[in-house]
């Protein structure tokens, strides 16, 4: 390297400390406040996780103290199994009964002319 470029060197690098300086934080300040960041996620993910488990519970509890019912409690099953029936609802789309394929053949329009075997 020639003596400009090792001048250049040195003001760049002088310029550029002077720029910086204050502006890039200490190691220790940003390793502290990473900590304070997880201990604050921390503490948040322990707190949904009790509230989960306390709405578990909860849940839990009320299916087994409520009282169940009769479960045709609003459906008379005989009814229920007399009174209906199954329509497919696509019946309505299909085309109209015009021809039986396997009783009425339909007669098929030949496009070419066959000529000793070959289609031309």
């Amino acid at each position: 390297m020639t003596d400009s470029d090792q001048t250049i060197r040195r003001a760049l690098q002088a310029e550029q400390a002077r720029r910086e300086a204050g502006r890039v934080p200490l190691f220790d300040d940003t390793y502290a406040a990473a900590e304070i960041r997880a201990a604050r996620r921390s503490r948040r993910r322990r707190a949904a996780f009790g509230i989960a488990a306390a709405a578990a519970i909860v849940a839990i509890a009320a299916s087994l103290l409520v009282p169940r019912g009769e479960d045709w409690q609003y459906v008379n099953p005989d009814d229920l199994a007399t009174s209906t029936a199954w329509v497919a609802p696509s019946d309505v789309l299909l085309p109209e009964h015009s021809i039986d394929i396997y009783r009425d053949i339909p007669v098929l329009i030949e496009s070419t002319d066959s000529d000793g075997g070959a289609l031309l």
